[in-house]
């Protein structure tokens, strides 16, 4: 295993410290008209604070250039979306209402059976498939000359001033841009929690915007908020804390890190398996066709929250891929990219590679591409860890100078690929004998267990239900 680099763990505990407690190293209280906004402004610092310790510190391998080049086409994951919409005032007022501000991806498996519980009524102010128009609820107008965001902007920065640290122009802008917006956000979550007084708030996420500025605002109006775990939060120290007053998980491994990590403890935790995994019934069928799956963690700048992260790792792990690939001709790639990867970067890497014809960027669902492949090559991603539902030999790519998260290697049903010469040995290793044994199908069914568990969304709609006021 790769020795990690002397200091970058410790940097990034520095990181993660100063996105929490910025405000207490100059007296400065982050609290406002009863909502804690340095909760609330968590996520728009995350990246920001990472980015500026890689610079201090001499190891961001030119990632402003390439921020600078990408951080705007990503304007829904930085800037608040206040969604519009119609809504009709219901007039039957013996329902209960679950009010979900934002759906998601997969958000119709719990709507669905929701809306079929008598006594419910579930609304949304987003339109889709799932929801009428009478459902969707029109976003009150705003007009406010507070100044709120302003002197939290001015604060943050007088602040990293103490850590000797400062925010490159690009970030500066743009964390005034979203600390006006969310200010924003969250005085429209408090009045439309005040308007509908529903009987239980559901978010997709409870740890960052807009999510974050519903739950708080509904904790201030005593209003019981909900979530979900949507993925197995890969990332030491960001994603560790939860604050909604009830939490669903997939298994007892997400529980015991919130009790032992989370900063707030909710009210309760429930455990209900992952209820989002596709069918699987069909995964006697895999294929072995000579053909490397590679499911990637997001890479962009904007996503490499710890200062030991950078955006060019999955770039290395895909020329090493590459690499093996000149020498086993009959090998083809296919590449499943998280949705916020530097997916452009890697079209010039095989292109230099001179390898299209045998490499495909796949949009395709994950559960088709598993069915095809020989073996996985993941990241520290669920992608990674629903590959173990199909038996497939993992392998578990990570050269960052820091921990992975998952604990494919620990479980046994991965192998490790933290060095270049690791990787390509392990690839060599599975390419002569790409049938998993009987003990490693064990141990990747232990680790299905413990870590994603199928689940009942009946379970999760209980949960809901049992504990709305």
């Amino acid at each position: 295993m790769k020795k990690m680099q002397t200091g970058l763990n410790d940097l990034d505990k520095q990181a993660y410290n100063i996105v929490c407690h910025w405000y207490q190293d100059i007296d400065f209280n982050p609290v406002y008209k009863g909502i804690d906004y340095s909760l609330i402004i968590r996520f728009y610092l995350w990246d920001k604070v990472g980015r500026a310790l890689r610079i201090k510190h001499r190891i961001d391998y030119g990632e402003s250039e390439i921020y600078k080049k990408e951080y705007l086409n990503f304007p829904q994951y930085y800037t608040p979306f206040v969604a519009k919409g119609n809504y009709k005032k219901p007039f039957f007022k013996a329902e209960k209402i679950v009010f979900i501000p934002f759906q998601s991806p997969h958000i119709e498996k719990l709507i669905l059976p929701l809306q079929k519980v008598k006594g419910i009524r579930v609304l949304s102010k987003q339109k889709g498939k799932v929801l009428s128009n009478d459902d969707v609820i029109k976003s009150p107008s705003i007009k406010n000359n507070d100044t709120w965001h302003q002197i939290l902007y001015k604060s943050i920065l007088v602040a990293l001033k103490k850590y000797n640290i400062s925010f490159i122009e690009e970030d500066k802008a743009l964390l005034r841009i979203q600390l006006e917006g969310v200010f924003n956000m969250t005085l429209l979550a408090v009045r439309e929690l005040k308007k509908y007084k529903p009987n239980a708030l559901y978010v997709h996420s409870d740890n960052h915007p807009p999510f974050i500025s519903y739950v708080l605002a509904a904790k201030k109006l005593n209003i019981p908020t909900f979530t979900y775990q949507h993925g197995l939060d890969c990332e030491h120290y960001f994603l560790d804390d939860n604050f909604a007053d009830y939490v669903a998980v997939w298994s007892e491994n997400r529980k015991e890190r919130y009790l032992r990590d989370s900063q707030f403890i909710a009210k309760n935790y429930k455990v209900v398996g992952n209820v989002f995994l596709p069918l699987l019934e069909e995964k006697e069928t895999v294929i072995r066709n000579n053909s490397i799956l590679y499911v990637s963690r997001p890479h962009s700048p904007i996503k490499c929250y710890s200062p030991s992260r950078n955006y060019l790792e999955g770039v290395m792990i895909l020329a090493e891929i590459l690499e093996f690939m000149k020498q086993h001709t009959g090998v083809h790639l296919t590449i499943k990219p998280h949705p916020l990867d530097l997916v452009s970067v890697y079209y010039e890497v095989i292109k230099k590679y001179g390898l299209e014809d045998r490499v495909t960027i796949a949009s395709e669902p994950l559960n088709n591409l598993f069915k095809t492949t020989t073996v996985v090559v993941t990241e520290d991603t669920t992608a990674g860890a629903e590959a173990m539902y199909y038996n497939l030999p993992c392998i578990h790519a990570h050269f960052a100078n820091s921990e992975p998260v998952l604990p494919f290697v620990a479980y046994g049903c991965a192998l490790s690929g933290r060095t270049p010469q690791q990787l390509k040995k392990n690839l060599q290793l599975i390419g002569a004998n790409p049938i998993l044994s009987n003990e490693a199908i064990a141990k990747q069914a232990t680790f299905v267990k413990d870590i994603i568990p199928k689940g009942n969304v009946e379970d999760l709609v209980n949960f809901i239900t049992n504990n709305m006021v």
